[in-house]
This record gives C-alpha cells, sequence and structure tokens, in this order.
C-alpha cells in the first residue's frame, strides 16, 4: 500500500480500484436517462443550488447555462493522475460555485462564448485520436451543470472506454442517481474543511454535508480519487480537518494533494492571493502522512 511518503507511482491503481471491472456499464437505459436529465432543466436541480429556472425556456441560473451546452477547451491531457493518462478531456464552460481562485473564471463567467458540444463529433475525434486516449474525462467550469449533455456523450463514446467525472461534487441526488453505472471513475475535489471558507471563498452553502454525501455515495459508485488543493494560509481550517474526515469516513480511497497553487490576479480576499509558503507545504504532507492516506500522483 502506498503512502504519502512513499513515492512509488499507482500504476496498479486501475486494477485495485476496480475500473476495468466496470468497463461495459453503459446502461441500456441511457437515452432515457439524458431525457430525464433534460427535464431537470425546465426547473433546474442539477446542482445543490437548485435554482430552479427553466433553463429549457432560455433562463440562466448561477452556472450562467441554458439548454445548451458549451466547451472552451477539448484536447489529449498528459498531466491528470497517472492512471488515467492520457486522457481525452471536454472541459465544459459555466459553474455553479464561484471560487475566487479558479484559474477558468473568465471561460466560466460567459459560457456562451463558446462552440456549443457536439457529441457525435467529439465522440469521432476521440476514436481518430493519435496517440489513442485511455480514458475519457468530463471536466468544467463543472459537468454538473452539463449533465443531459455529458451523458449523450457517454452514450457516443466506445463502449469500452472508461469516463472520468471530474467535479467539485456540489451535486443534487437527482444527478448521482442518473450518473450511477455511467462512469467508471471519480475526481471529486474537496478544497475546503470547514463550511465558512468555501461560502467565503467559493460562495457553496451548507458545503461540507453536500460534498461529503456525495464522496460517500460515489465510493460505491466506481472507482474513487479525491484532490484537495492546499489554499495559503488555510492549512489549519481547511487542509488539517478535510484529510482528518477522509482518513476517518473514507480511509482507502486515494488522495491527491495538490500543491500548485496559482494567486488569482484579483486580491479580493487578501489570504489567498500569495504562493503557498514552502512551510504550508510541508505542514499540509506531515499531516497527511500522519493520518496514513492512501496517495496517488
Amino acid at each position: 500500500m502506498a503512502h504519502y511518503n512513499d513515492r512509488r507511482r499507482w500504476s496498479a491503481v486501475p486494477e485495485r480500484r476496480g475500473v476495468k471491472a466496470q468497463l461495459g456499464r453503459r446502461r441500456t437505459d441511457l437515452q432515457h436517462r439524458i431525457g430525464q436529465a433534460r427535464g431537470l432543466l425546465h426547473r433546474c436541480f442539477l446542482c445543490e443550488r437548485a435554482c430552479g429556472v427553466d433553463r429549457l425556456a432560455g433562463e440562466t441560473g448561477r452556472c450562467g447555462c441554458d439548454h445548451r451546452s458549451y466547451a472552451y477547451s477539448e484536447g489529449l491531457l498528459w498531466a491528470e493522475e497517472s492512471f488515467i493518462t492520457p486522457t481525452y478531456a471536454i472541459f465544459f464552460a459555466g459553474c455553479n460555485l464561484r471560487c475566487a481562485f479558479c484559474y477558468a473564471a473568465q471561460e466560466n463567467s460567459a459560457p456562451s462564448d463558446f462552440e456549443p458540444v457536439d457529441a457525435a463529433a467529439v465522440a469521432d475525434r476521440v476514436r481518430k485520436c493519435d496517440p489513442a486516449p485511455e480514458t475519457f474525462s468530463l471536466i468544467g467550469g463543472e459537468p454538473t451543470v452539463h449533465l443531459h449533455t455529458a451523458l449523450a456523450l457517454v452514450g457516443e463514446l466506445p463502449p469500452e472506454m472508461p469516463v472520468v467525472w471530474n467535479s467539485n461534487f456540489y451535486f443534487s441526488p437527482q444527478t448521482a442517481e442518473l450518473l450511477d453505472d455511467c462512469v467508471n471513475v471519480f475526481i471529486a475535489d474537496l478544497h475546503f474543511g470547514n463550511d465558512g471558507c468555501a461560502s467565503r471563498i467559493a460562495g457553496a452553502e451548507g458545503y461540507l454535508g453536500v460534498v461529503r454525501r456525495n464522496l460517500h455515495w460515489a465510493e460505491g459508485a466506481g472507482a474513487l480519487v479525491v484532490r484537495h488543493l492546499v489554499l495559503p494560509g488555510h492549512v489549519e481550517c481547511c487542509t488539517e480537518p478535510a484529510l482528518a474526515w477522509l482518513a476517518a469516513e473514507l480511509p482507502h480511497v486515494p488522495v491527491h494533494i495538490l500543491t500548485n497553487y496559482l494567486p488569482p490576479e484579483s486580491r479580493l480576499i487578501p489570504e489567498i492571493g500569495r504562493q503557498l509558503e514552502a512551510g504550508e507545504v510541508q505542514r499540509a504532507r506531515a499531516i497527511a502522512v500522519r493520518l496514513g492516506l492512501e496517495a496517488v500522483e
């Protein structure tokens, strides 16, 4: 078992986390699920914001999206977790959170500035990609607010290709139900260790209850990896409680601690307007070692 003081790569993760065993997980009712997801747009409850707007009528909620889906980037990625790389990724524009440190804040603020997503065309580019990707990743922005299109993409992909859901995990139980058996790997963000910081920095009310609920669900729904981005000035209030909860509640779930934080151009929240200090990185890693967390890179 690899831990944070063990630098071995996790080349065996797909096998030991059951990814390959889940190939062929496409449900025969996928078209019905796509219809259900579109139906939720009529009074949108895809995420925990529960805006209730009629996206089918052109209304937009906090994510800024109507019934269409747009992508600001697409292509082969080599810098994701080793056991899903290379992955062909689509980056949806639009997000239900407002993280002050988001590197794609501009893209997410105006989703319709980008090209609409054509699921069949994307799947065709995946098939023709050279080298061939190992997996397909649904990323954002936030894929939750594009669930109907995400499921359509799953239906167009080769059935043997594992699907990765890369998400902030602030989604509703209805979304979880529609995702069940349609995704192989869940890459989940758990960046905050208390609701106060989550609300102030990301505009996410009731954050911990929602994300923890969805993490417990995802553990039984596919291979799960949790990412924790260490924020400057937040080791004690966010990193330590977040990692302690994972160690206590999901002890066998691999955790990827990210220390590549980049300060945003905006300095609206002073303490995160700087780079991480070496001491903060060391403290975060020491916490992970002390808790015995499984490591993934």
